[in-house]
């Protein structure tokens, strides 16, 4: 685990001015979350790429780099072309087996998986091994909590293009660790698996207007008009928004629950195990309802997925009216909009909420609604710490990356 830096007021990790001088071109700049390490791909010269971190390339170069990131504990991964073939780079290492194609690297703790083609076969590469049952296509890729388990949507028949019967019947399935389940749908999305790892759920589409959801390839009794991603809300229980012919609501484990609504998804379980989703109560308007009550107020044009104070109390999310975004908590939007602002995050104790926003070309902290004073040429999302009285500040200014920590009134002053 990465162990933060909270005391250091600022540090300058590199001039990024120096970069654009060494290197032909920069790429999309990532940094670690804990503020220490600034990366992107370089062109050192024509068609010759590596990774670059805090000003120093690795020894590796490669034709082509794609998702690079760094992982929770300031790891530099990437996928990385090298010789034509594929493969996956980590620090500067590069995993021993390659292949014609590469793609969707993610991680979950420590878990490393990405999809990957062979030949005409497809599966994923699960923390250096492949799957050892390879299907005619892929699609998407999810780990398991605990890192152990890796999942597709695998098509598992291979009818011609036009055999619009074989397709009717179904040619899509799931596919863990390369295990695919005993059954084909037409369609399958929104894979979740459950907190324990043990259990993976999914919704399903049987015929035109016949969608339910599975859970370890076992079908609900239930089905509806339609249906979106299922959520986990424990080990076992498992909660759905479901279209019938009274509209949309929530189905726990095939059961309505909810009152009926115009639409409804994004559903979220709070800290205090309560339910919280983006709901519609009449058309072209949205709205977050927590336990089935809407929140009186209402927006024209977007509310994302609900977000919670640690402690459960809270309610937020970043809406969208009159063009401009912004961020409502408990009903009550902020009293300024932004062109763009980034998920906001609470303090520990739930009494602040932080966010990055974009206006006019630059970018800066919000805190509480209120615009920090200091303008920033680009910025990562700001972190509290621990104890809440401090943030993290990730941002370029000068043409340099600075790293600072600073308290709530530093940000105003």
């Amino acid at each position: 685990m990465l162990s933060w830096d909270w005391q250091t007021k600022e540090k300058v990790i590199s001039n990024l001015n120096d970069w654009k001088e060494k290197f032909s071109m920069v790429h999309d700049l990532i940094v670690s979350l804990d503020g220490e390490k600034i990366a992107a791909p370089v062109e050192i010269k024509n068609k010759v790429v590596t990774m670059c971190i805090n000003g120093k390339i690795w020894e590796n170069t490669f034709e082509r780099v794609s998702f690079p990131q760094f992982t929770k504990d300031g790891n530099l991964i990437c996928l990385a072309l090298q010789n034509y073939e594929w493969t996956l780079a980590k620090d500067d290492i590069l995993l021993e087996e390659s292949f014609d194609y590469a793609w969707n690297l993610k991680t979950e703790g420590e878990a490393i998986a990405f999809n990957i083609k062979k030949v005409d076969s497809y599966g994923v590469c699960l923390n250096g091994k492949v799957w050892d049952n390879l299907y005619f296509d892929v699609r998407d890729l999810f780990i398991s909590p605990d890192g152990s388990a890796a999942a597709s949507y695998v098509r598992i028949k291979n009818p011609p293009l036009l055999d619009i019967f074989s397709f009717k019947e179904g040619v899509w399935s799931i596919a863990v660790n390369g295990i695919v389940w005993d059954k084909s749908f037409i369609s399958v999305y929104g894979i979740c698996f459950s907190p324990d790892s043990k259990s993976i759920a999914a919704t399903v589409r049987l015929s035109e207007q016949e969608f339910t959801v599975a859970v370890n390839g076992k079908l609900w009794n239930e089905t509806f008009l339609n249906a979106w991603e299922p959520i986990f809300i424990n080990e076992s229980d498992i909660l759905a928004p479901v279209k019938t012919e009274k509209g949309w609501s929530l189905a726990l484990n095939g059961k309505i629950v909810w009152k009926y609504f115009s639409q409804i998804w994004h559903q979220r379980v709070t800290p205090d195990g309560r339910i919280a989703a983006v709901v519609s109560p009449d058309f072209g308007k949205w709205t977050v309802a927590l336990d089935g009550i809407p929140w009186k107020r209402t927006f024209s044009q977007a509310v994302l997925p609900p977000f919670f104070s640690p402690n459960g109390k809270k309610v937020g999310t970043v809406v969208r009216e009159n063009n401009l975004w912004t961020v409502a908590i408990d009903g009550k939007p902020w009293d300024i909009g932004f062109d763009r602002i980034w998920l906001p995050q609470f303090s520990p104790d739930a009494n602040h909420c932080i966010a990055k926003a974009e206006k006019d070309g630059v970018y800066f902290i919000v805190l509480d609604g209120k615009i920090g004073k200091d303008v920033f040429d680009m910025m990562w999302e700001p972190q509290f710490s621990p104890e809440g009285d401090k943030i993290l500040v990730r941002c370029i200014k000068n043409g340099k990356y600075i790293r600072k920590i600073l308290s709530f009134s530093e940000v105003f002053r």
